[in-house]
């Protein structure tokens, strides 16, 4: 009969075992992680393979080959799921067991995510188990075709005038450079949360190839007078890590940044998002007759087919084409 190694606990992760040079999870529960051990011990077949174990592996392969904030964006979702099944009961559900309407489930605890979100943690999921379809873990995927809501498209577009409410509303010092330093230069989320001070050069933020969206060349942001006085001034404040760190000194966070603009949505009646900062400035530069060529490079957009599909409401702006049409004429 095959011998095994007796199960170990992994902290905050459950109780393991290796099975053939693959670490296997059992159970969070230590009893039952023991009774699935026996089981096996007495040559009896596994229930299934645990949807714990493809989580986790899933997640450990993502923290050593994939970029720290993709690790992050799958951990956020997966374990949001985990934490669903686990208040349900069933956290020795197994891959064979797994539905959609456990997704279903899950999805309608969060009544606050709006389609985008739903989608995105719907993808995370079925991720993880499409890679353990490739990596050998699992035959088949229990969710493959899995309805999805549509992916959906922002349009949330900032006029100039609403940017000056918005910063009236805006006491914290920390949050409105931020907030400035985005409709500056219009920059990607990640990369202002990101930027340090070893990444200022000359009126630039420069970001290594292997810092930068895609891993595949330099991102260079270009900084206005009033984006580089603010750099220069939290680079001296913050020499190491992150320049931009909310009052209480620590770096933001995409979901206390997304809290920020709740409150900010509660005095001036709308919701925003940082991304909504970039959208902006984009269309700002359209209509003030930029090239989309140079507006790409800007932004850092490789495909500059990028410009035409996301920001195409720009063709719908009734006065921007008057206004158009009255230079020719």
């Amino acid at each position: 009969m095959t011998r095994f190694a007796k199960p170990w606990y992994r902290k905050g992760r459950g109780w393991y075992l290796e099975i053939d040079g693959k670490q296997v999870k059992l159970a969070d529960d230590r009893d039952q992680a023991f009774d699935r051990y026996h089981k096996l011990m007495a040559g009896q077949s596994p229930t299934g393979t645990p949807v714990s174990s493809v989580i986790d592996s899933f997640l450990d392969w993502c923290m050593h080959n994939r970029a720290e904030r993709t690790f992050d964006w799958h951990k956020e979702r997966c374990d949001s799921f985990w934490q669903h099944l686990k208040s349900l009961g069933l956290s020795v559900l197994t891959v064979e067991e797994l539905r959609p309407f456990h997704l279903d489930a899950w999805l309608r605890t969060h009544p606050g995510w709006s389609p985008g979100m739903q989608r995105g943690a719907l993808v995370s999921i079925q991720r993880a188990f499409n890679w353990a379809i490739k990596q050998g873990l699992i035959v088949t995927s229990p969710i493959e075709g899995l309805e999805k809501p549509p992916q959906g498209r922002r349009e949330n577009v900032i006029a100039p005038a609403t940017y000056q409410v918005i910063l009236e509303h805006v006491k914290g010092q920390a949050f409105r450079d931020l907030l400035i330093t985005a409709w500056e230069i219009g920059c990607r989320p990640q990369e202002i949360v990101r930027v340090e001070a070893r990444h200022f050069n000359q009126g630039r933020w420069v970001f290594p190839k292997e810092e930068s969206k895609g891993k595949k060349r330099i991102r260079v942001v270009h900084l206005t007078p009033t984006a580089e006085e603010i750099t220069k001034r939290r680079a001296q404040q913050f020499p190491d890590g992150p320049i931009f760190r909310n009052r209480a000194g620590r770096p933001w966070h995409p979901w206390a940044i997304n809290c920020r603009f709740c409150r900010l949505q509660k005095k001036i009646g709308k919701k925003f998002a940082l991304v909504d900062f970039r959208h902006s400035f984009v269309t700002r530069l359209l209509k003030e007759g930029v090239d989309p060529i140079t507006i790409g490079a800007l932004c850092g957009h490789a495909d500059l087919s990028m410009i035409a599909r996301v920001y195409a409401h720009v063709h719908q702006d009734a006065e921007h084409l008057r206004k158009a049409l009255m230079k020719g004429a």
